[in-house]
């Protein structure tokens, strides 16, 4: 009995863990829309007390979640991530944010919440979509910094292989190398110790709950010397 019942705990602790995840691929847009509201002022609180040299990072909660306090390239980090973001969307946000001192570098993490199978994300439209959408961005971040950085997407976690397209890991982030080509910015993947091969997965114990990374810092140490150029 006493096994029982412990499978029966941790079936529902599985299934509190997946409902989470699941409220988080699956949030509504009127919820997503009035968090980046209140987001978008702690930012622009961020922005108007930042010093005279700092680094920006841009993107979706995969930069929400550093801690905070850390600085990158012996500057302030000044986190600008709106958790649930699309390119699209961030993109907007972007638009309403006002830098009084301008960054010193500038860096991007998005696409995470482009590639849900719910987006068909490796169909034509959605694709040419966030390739749109990032390069309005990345136009942005280049206005405002000499210096722009643009990271591959992270990889997921194999539990949420029916929510995320995990093939579209790598064929978004080459949009951005590419787009970097183009554009002028410096694509980097500081998330290449955590993937299991190319198959856009996660190597075991990478992930905190699938979609978001068991630990931040060590990802901003490796973007850092890209961050920080020669």
């Amino acid at each position: 009995m006493k096994r029982v019942a412990l499978l029966i705990v941790a079936g529902i602790g599985l299934l509190a863990v997946g409902g989470v995840v699941g409220w988080r691929l699956h949030r509504p847009a009127a919820d997503a829309r009035a968090y980046a509201v209140m987001r978008l002022i702690a930012i622009q609180v961020s922005l108007d007390e930042a010093p005279a040299q700092y680094v920006f990072y841009g993107g979706d909660s995969q930069v929400e979640l550093h801690p905070g306090g850390q600085e990158a390239c012996g500057l302030p980090l000044v986190n600008g991530g709106v958790s649930g973001s699309t390119a699209a969307a961030y993109a907007d946000h972007l638009a309403q944010l006002s830098f009084t001192a301008h960054p010193r570098i500038a860096a991007l993490t998005i696409g995470t919440n482009d590639i849900l199978m719910k987006n068909a994300p490796r169909s034509a439209g959605p694709a040419a979509r966030f390739e749109a959408a990032a390069e309005l961005i990345v136009r942005r971040l280049q206005g405002l910094a000499p210096r722009v950085v643009v990271t591959a997407l992270p990889p997921v976690g194999r539990e949420l292989g029916t929510l995320v397209d995990a093939a579209a890991v790598a064929d978004y982030s080459q949009r951005l190398r590419g787009l970097c080509g183009r554009l002028g910015c410096t694509f980097t993947d500081p998330f290449a110790p955590l993937r299991d091969g190319e198959t856009g997965y996660a190597k075991p114990g990478a992930m905190r709950d699938g979609l978001h990374l068991a630990a931040y810092r060590p990802v901003l140490k490796a973007l850092e010397p890209t961050l920080c150029g020669p």
